[in-house]
């Protein structure tokens, strides 16, 4: 399993090659990190195309993220 950083149509995509047989595209919150799981064997052009081909929904996803209120800092009394 390796472990890289990219950055694809401006956004900074985090690239994990592990023996699995499809890619996966992921968002995350609270920030929208971008996440692709992919084969050891799909080359970096694929997985560059496969992400480009999301952005709309990449973006989409990191707008809902950044809109949703997030939990207030608890206070102890």
């Amino acid at each position: 399993m390796s472990i890289e950083i990219a950055e694809i149509g401006g956004v900074d995509v985090e690239i994990v090659r592990k023996n699995i047989k499809n890619l996966h595209i992921g968002c995350y919150p609270p920030a929208g990190r971008v996440r692709v799981a992919a084969p050891e064997r799909v080359s970096g052009e694929a997985i560059r195309v496969a992400v480009l081909t999301r952005m709309s929904w990449i973006r989409r996803k990191q707008a809902q993220f950044l809109g949703q209120p997030r939990q207030p800092v608890r206070k102890y009394v």
